[in-house]
C-alpha cells in the first residue's frame, strides 16, 4: 500500500460515521453523527432535557429527534449519557463506584428500547464517608484521557482526581446554582446592574484567597451588597465579585494545593475559570469539546461495538 492510499483509506474513514452520540442532560439535548474519531459530521444542537420529558416520553421522543440519521445509516450504534440515566430520566442506569474507568462503565451499560445504549453515572465517598454523584461528567473525563485534576465548572462543577486512567475521586461544588440564587433571589441581586468586564471578578478572587475560615464565605457574599452601598464597587461589578468569590472559593477548595487542571466545558466558561486559575496560581489548560462523544467510544469499544 502506498503512503497515498493510505492517506486515503484514513481520510475515507473521517468522513464515514460511525457512531450517534447523544448527550442528555436535565435541561439540554445534544447529538451528534461522528465518525471513530469522535468528530461530529452533523449535529443536532438543541433539544428538551431528559427531566423535561415525563416517564414514558423519552423512546418516541428520541425516535423522532434521530429519525432521518438512523434512516441513512441504519446500523449505526445509539449512545447516550447523562441524566437521561437517571432515576427520573428515561431509563437508570445505577451509579458505578469509584474508582472507575472506561471498563467499569462499559460493563455497566443499560440498552433502553430501540437499542439506544445509556452509560451509567458514577458515585464515591469523600473523607467523611459522605455520597456524592455526578451523571455524564465522568464520560466526559474518560473522554479527555490522561491522569491529573479535571474540572467541569457549570451549575454543579466537578473536581476529579484520574490515576491510571481511572477516576479515583471527586467533588461536587454548588457555585453556579448559589451564583443564580443569590444574585436572582436575595438582596445581593437589588444593587447589581448587567456585568460588563472590570474589577469585579478580580476583587472577588482576592476576596476567595483572604478566607481563614468556612463561615468566613458568607461574610464575603454579604459584601456584594455592601460594596453596592458604600460605592466601594460600581453596580455593574457587585455581580462580578460575587462570582469571583464563589469561583475562587470553589477553585482554592477543588485544587487542594494542585497547581494544574484540565476544564471540560463550554469555551466561555473554561475561559473564565483559567482566567480565575491563573490569579490563584492554578494552571488550567482546556479540553477539547467533543469530550463526551470521546468517552462514549472508549465505552463501546469496551463493548465490542466499535
Amino acid at each position: 500500500m502506498t503512503r497515498g492510499d493510505s492517506q486515503g483509506e484514513t481520510a475515507l474513514a473521517d468522513a464515514l460515521p460511525a457512531l450517534i452520540s447523544v448527550d442528555w442532560g436535565t435541561s439540554s439535548f445534544r447529538a451528534y453523527l461522528s465518525n471513530a474519531s469522535g468528530h461530529p459530521l452533523d449535529v443536532i444542537p438543541e433539544g428538551a432535557g431528559a427531566l423535561a420529558l415525563q416517564q414514558g416520553e423519552h423512546e418516541a421522543y428520541i425516535a423522532g429527534r434521530l429519525e432521518a440519521w438512523r434512516a441513512r445509516y441504519p446500523g449505526l450504534p445509539v449512545v447516550a449519557s447523562g441524566m437521561v440515566g437517571a432515576r427520573q430520566g428515561w431509563l437508570e442506569a445505577p451509579y458505578v463506584a469509584c474508582p472507575a474507568g472506561a471498563a467499569e462503565i462499559a460493563a455497566a451499560t443499560v440498552t433502553a428500547p430501540g437499542g439506544v445504549r445509556i452509560l451509567p453515572g458514577m458515585s464515591c465517598l469523600d473523607a467523611r464517608g459522605a455520597p456524592d454523584v455526578m451523571r455524564g461528567e465522568e464520560t466526559q473525563i474518560i473522554g479527555a484521557g490522561g491522569d491529573g485534576i479535571f474540572v467541569l465548572p457549570g451549575t454543579h462543577s466537578k473536581w476529579a482526581r484520574v490515576e491510571g486512567g481511572r477516576i479515583v475521586s471527586f467533588a461536587t461544588y454548588m457555585t453556579g446554582e448559589v451564583f443564580a440564587v443569590l444574585k436572582t433571589h436575595s438582596v445581593l441581586g437589588r444593587m447589581m446592574t448587567p456585568a460588563r468586564e472590570g474589577v469585579g471578578f478580580s476583587r472577588g478572587l482576592e476576596a476567595a484567597r483572604g478566607l481563614e475560615h468556612p463561615g468566613d464565605l458568607l461574610h464575603a457574599a454579604f459584601m456584594a451588597r455592601t460594596f453596592g452601598l458604600f460605592g466601594t464597587i460600581e453596580p455593574d461589578q457587585l455581580a462580578e465579585y460575587l462570582s469571583g468569590l464563589l469561583i475562587g472559593a470553589e477553585i482554592l477548595a477543588g485544587a487542594r494545593g494542585d497547581r494544574q487542571a484540565t476544564v471540560i466545558g463550554a469555551p466561555d466558561l473554561s475561559a473564565r475559570y483559567a482566567k480565575a486559575g491563573a490569579h490563584l496560581g492554578v494552571n488550567m489548560s482546556p479540553a477539547a469539546e467533543n469530550c463526551a462523544t470521546l468517552g462514549q467510544i472508549e465505552a463501546l469499544k469496551r463493548l465490542g461495538v466499535l
